[in-house]
């Protein structure tokens, strides 16, 4: 068999178009792979992710003394904080104190805002408790590992958006919710009594069940404490209100003045203490006492992913001695369950929301607190240390202080160390009713009755989503109420979208005949599809003088995006008034949008563009979408669909 020439050369033509074409395709992707790697590796981005880098070059023995100062002060803050949240959580004190010191050492190095500092909070101890009943420590622990890899993949992958689907009504109830939650479970402490639940009802329940159990010592101690750490907390106001007294414009007296209220905390464990052991030296046992305090810094140690507990039963398989049982990772996981997903959501949604409100206007590069609050999880639970995330009470006294770089986070931590190898056998006269006092003052101002009364005011609908939150969490679960209110919420948002209220308007122009322009008020997606129909049918129907030639012109000023369910609807409209032989029009129409309609739309549809600025006015078309467009918005006749 012979082959031509002219048979081969036209398959080796295309043979070798094709493989420059690939090659050009494959250089094309290494080049954009090449300049992806170029615009990331930029030291604009490393310092973005290393904010240390941005201070450290010009830090001064005068910011380390500010900082030295404001760490100090924040640790006599976070210390009795610590001890009182991991008694919240559910847990031995001292894992409190261990979240207090190991998170500020990350968010000093990773952190984007100077007066933030990381550590427990009210809402985390409150969300670990129901694990640590579960699983104890180990649960909790793990916990804060898992919470904090999700959070910091959540960081580095820039998916801090999701977060814009929780609503401000819908945060209010959550916080509200926990803060009533914590207050609650801190009555069975005021009042000395000893039953099983922390929850909102349960602790009622078991008030008044064991109401005769109550502990007269402690309840005046506790409410005592109350009153006490309430007029330290108000004697800022009070300088400021009691503006006749000459000494308190003194500015020494002043600075005073602002410690002593910052410590409050501090001066109430170590008054307690006093009070406590003063009763021991002279055999006296009138309060229920915090007990022993691990002392010492913990070792550095991987997350328990696996370990064994006691049983009752001691016939399983798995046991490697008679009397207990093997946790796997798998279990753990699943116990967690909700957690895996609601712990990292609200630790982002505190930290994001505390660093926007102290950034002073500024911007706030939410991406990197994600990482900061996702490294410092993880490296607190190689401590055994709760979840972690910024505290607003701890961070204003940060800024209250004058710290001046984040490296004030590394004093704090380095003084709660100092109080972990030292203190901890002191703590142990510290009264239990003391310590729920200075819970309760500190997280009552997270009860947020203050926006029932703007949105009563405002839009009164979304009290329903704040009601459904706080309600939820309050009596079934925090985790599922916050995810209850954010879907109602979401569900009220898609009804009112389908709620369109077009308009329309009638005139006559001489030689055309009657025109009725139906303006959309918003953008048409298939919940709106429905209404939109029935407005378009309405203004069809509707006919003055049969003599009288009518077009229909529809305004599509306020539209920028139709989806496809909506062209079809329009299609089978348009349909339905070219056999009736009804003229129409669509006016106002952007070039995008045009694009979209005309991909279902019939191609000879009448087309008015919107005026741009370019536009040079010579076009009938455009002057006509104009004029049409401002008796749309003006005509006293208008009329709603």
């Amino acid at each position: 068999m012979v082959l031509r020439n002219d048979d081969v050369c036209p398959q080796l033509e295309t043979d070798a178009n094709g493989i420059d074409m690939e090659s050009e395709s494959a250089h094309g992707s290494s080049s954009q792979v090449r300049q992806w790697i170029r615009d990331s590796c930029t030291t604009g981005l490393l310092k973005r992710r290393l904010p240390f880098l941005q201070w450290a070059p010009t830090y001064t023995f005068r910011s380390i003394f500010h900082d030295c100062i404001a760490g100090f002060t924040v640790a006599l803050t976070a210390i009795p904080q610590g001890i009182a949240y991991g008694a919240v959580a559910g847990l031995p004190v001292e894992y409190g104190l261990y979240t207090a010191f190991a998170g500020p050492f990350v968010y000093a190095l990773l952190g984007s805002v100077r007066q933030i500092t990381v550590g427990p909070t009210a809402v985390m101890a409150i969300m670990t408790h129901e694990y640590a009943v579960k699983g104890g420590a180990p649960y909790a622990i793990v916990l804060s590992f898992l919470a904090g890899c999700i959070e910091l993949m959540a960081g580095l992958l820039n998916l801090g958006w999701i977060m814009e689907f929780i609503s401000g009504p819908v945060i209010s109830g959550f916080c509200s919710a926990a803060a009533v939650t914590v207050i609650t479970a801190q009555f069975k402490t005021l009042l000395g009594l000893k039953f099983p639940g922390s929850s909102f009802a349960k602790v009622f329940s078991g008030i008044f069940t064991n109401w005769k159990d109550i502990s007269l010592w402690d309840t005046v101690l506790g409410f005592s404490f109350i009153f006490f750490l309430l007029l330290l907390k108000s004697l800022t106001d009070m300088r400021k209100t009691c503006t006749t007294w000459s000494c308190l414009r003194n500015r020494h007296v002043s600075k005073v003045m602002w410690f002593v209220s910052t410590c409050r905390n501090a001066l109430a464990v170590v008054l307690g203490c006093v009070i406590a052991y003063s009763f021991e030296l002279y055999g006296y046992h009138p309060f229920n006492l915090t007990g022993e305090i691990k002392s010492g810094v913990p070792s550095f140690h991987l997350p328990p992913f696996s370990f064994e507990r006691p049983i009752s039963n001691s016939s399983l398989s798995n046991s490697t001695d008679p009397g207990f049982e093997l946790v796997t990772f798998e279990t753990i996981v699943s116990n967690l369950g909700m957690g895996l997903v609601m712990v990292p959501m609200i630790a982002i949604l505190e930290q994001v929301a505390i660093a926007k409100a102290f950034s002073n206007g500024g911007k706030t590069d939410s991406t990197q607190e994600m990482i900061a609050v996702g490294a410092g999880s993880i490296f607190c639970s190689f401590f055994g240390c709760l979840p972690l995330t910024a505290s607003f009470s701890r961070s204003s006294v940060m800024s209250a202080s004058g710290g001046k770089t984040q490296f004030a986070n590394f004093f704090n931590g380095f003084v709660i160390l100092i109080a972990l190898s030292l203190l901890m056998p002191t703590f142990y006269y510290i009264p239990k009713s003391i310590l729920g006092a200075v819970i309760i003052v500190a997280v009552y101002s997270m009860v947020e009755l203050d926006e029932i009364l703007p949105m009563w005011r405002g839009r009164r609908i979304e009290l329903i989503p704040f009601g459904t939150t706080f309600f939820f969490c309050l009596l079934i679960n925090i985790e599922y109420g916050i995810l209850i209110g954010a879907l109602v919420h979401l569900l009220l948002l898609a009804h009112e979208a389908t709620r369109t209220k077009s308009s329309y308007v009638r005139y006559k122009k001489q030689g055309v005949g009657e025109r009725i322009i139906l303006r959309a008020d918003r953008n048409l997606y298939f919940p709106s599809v429905e209404r939109f129909r029935q407005a378009l049918g309405k203004i069809s129907s509707e006919r003055i003088d049969d003599a009288t030639p009518k077009t229909i012109i529809i305004d599509m000023s306020r539209v920028s995006e139709i989806d496809h369910t909506s062209l079809k609807m329009l299609k089978a409209m348009l349909s339905s008034w070219e056999k009736g032989g009804e003229k129409y029009s669509f006016v106002n129409v952007s070039v995008n949008l045009e694009k979209n309609m005309l991909s279902v739309l019939p191609a000879g549809i009448n087309i008015l563009h919107a005026p741009t600025d370019t536009d040079t006015g010579d076009s009938e078309d455009m002057e006509e979408a104009g004029a049409l467009l401002a008796v749309s918005i003006t005509g006293k006749d208008t009329q709603h669909v």
